[in-house]
């Protein structure tokens, strides 16, 4: 019986040192580090939502995950989604889900524009198209979600 018990008590003790011995998923954002990017240090979540597809019906499918976010998490929720490559036409200002953006903005959420980007649109379609008012113009989409992402954010690419 004393052999059963040290042998049990020698495995918990293993395997709490297994367990502990797991990587970390998250990271715990730093109030500073999201301040700087812009972000809401008080929310608890730190979300970033990546589009890069110019297909309508997968931008609708990152506006509707932005939008179950905000039903699950309210004001305890801080989300930016940037676009950049064929996700760029999300934020053209005559996109049909431009009235949605804007009411997302006025919640809070964030968009971001990639300027290289939009330069490779210009020269595909031959003129510069206009962004949505909401959309902020940031220098790399890629180089912004790495910064959120440094900064403690979760990176989302529904």
């Amino acid at each position: 019986m004393k052999k059963i018990r040290l042998l049990q008590s020698v495995f918990v003790l293993l395997m709490m040192g297994l367990l502990g011995a797991l990587p970390v998923q998250a990271q715990t954002p730093d109030a500073k580090a999201i301040e700087a990017v812009g972000g809401n240090s008080l929310a608890n979540h730190h979300i970033v939502l990546q589009t890069t597809d110019s297909d309508l019906q997968r931008q609708t499918l990152v506006l509707n995950v932005v939008s179950n976010l905000l039903k699950a998490y309210g004001d305890n929720v801080d989300i930016e989604v940037v676009a950049f490559g064929p996700g760029i036409s999300m934020l053209f200002a005559n996109n049909e889900h431009a009235k949605r953006i804007e009411s997302m903005a006025q919640q809070g959420v964030r968009f971001s524009a990639c300027m290289n980007s939009l330069e490779k649109a210009t020269e595909r379609l031959g003129y510069e198209p206009k962004l949505n008012p909401v959309a902020k113009k940031v220098p790399a989409g890629i180089v912004r979600i790495i910064d959120l992402v440094d900064a403690g954010y979760i990176l989302v690419r529904p």
